[in-house]
């Protein structure tokens, strides 16, 4: 299916950051997922903004969360409990693609200021620093890590600062150019050559590892998350039309059944088809699901719905 044209154009104002609350809700289809029994009250979490998800590339019953103030593990599907030992504000999150390589992060420490590229290697309990990047430190809030080249990581600076890439696990980074304010990105699994990047005005393609940008999806319309599955299945979080998912590189987009979330963050467990996303509904409250690659099914991981 090719990319739909929405019947009224949308004027997309300043610049879409990730983990600001947007108060639309999207996604015009009229087919809905079927939830199971999980109710909410059972799944409270006290948590401000989910930023980031990622499941464990060697234990797959696994789920990190990375939130503004704590870093959480679910197993299994349960309810999700606190791991980090010092409070930090986790804007960007990445997991590994494979065993022994760190959880990458980038925020705030408790402590004020930003803390640049930050690493752990005990699923979240304790962040070591990687790299300032820049002085003050950068404060990504789009990250990516390549899984074709695990050393290779890309990060866009939240105070739009830059576009940043490193290739030697944070030693070293060169910064290169970007076509609009990025509020999301994804490396192809099979070729760390090629980028998408998410905007506040659709989707850009670089298949020269970020040198060079092509506008090619969803002109206008602002672009909250994007992340491919080690298949190579993109999917993305797009105004107005929700969930999207591309099988040939960003050629085509198929738009997914309506969920009654703006998703932020997108994560898988590809072998078992499992897609778990987070952000916030439409009454505001943060929240975690995990679905079925066809979005028919889905159950609740954590809500803060019932908090003060």
């Amino acid at each position: 299916m090719k990319t739909k044209i929405p019947k009224k154009f949308l004027i997309i104002i300043g610049i879409v950051i990730i983990g600001i609350a947007i108060s639309f809700s999207f996604n015009s289809n009229e087919q809905k997922p079927i939830m199971t029994d999980t109710t909410s009250n059972t799944r409270t979490v006290d948590w401000r903004h989910v930023h980031g998800l990622g499941v464990d590339p060697t234990d797959s019953s696994i789920l990190y969360i990375a939130t503004h103030g704590d870093f959480y593990q679910s197993r299994n599907g349960a309810l999700p409990v606190k791991v980090d030992q010092v409070r930090a504000d986790y804007m960007a999150f990445n997991a590994p693609h494979d065993k022994g390589s760190p959880l990458y992060a980038s925020g705030h420490p408790s402590t004020g200021g930003n803390t640049g590229l930050i690493k752990s290697m005990d699923g979240g309990v304790t962040w070591q620093s990687v790299s300032k990047v820049l002085d003050p430190p950068v404060d990504f809030h789009a990250m990516t890590l390549s899984k074709s080249d695990p050393n290779l990581i890309l990060g866009f600076d939240s105070g739009a600062r830059g576009l940043f890439k490193t290739t030697d696990a944070g030693k070293t980074w060169e910064t290169l150019e970007y076509p609009e304010y990025i509020s999301a990105l994804a490396i192809s699994p099979t070729d760390s050559q090629l980028i998408f990047a998410g905007t506040g005005n659709g989707i850009y393609e670089s298949n020269d590892g970020g040198v060079t940008w092509t506008h090619v999806a969803y002109q206008g319309l602002a672009v909250y998350a994007m992340n491919f599955d080690d298949d190579g299945i993109l999917f993305a979080s797009v105004n107005s039309f929700g969930l999207v998912r591309s099988d040939d590189l960003g050629v085509t987009w198929e738009d997914l059944a309506d969920i009654d979330l703006t998703i932020t963050s997108i994560a898988f467990d590809s072998q078992n088809k499992i897609l778990y996303i987070g952000g916030f509904s439409s009454e505001g409250y943060q929240e975690v699901y995990k679905l079925s690659y066809d979005v028919t099914q889905y159950e609740m991981i954590g809500t803060n719905k019932g908090l003060k």
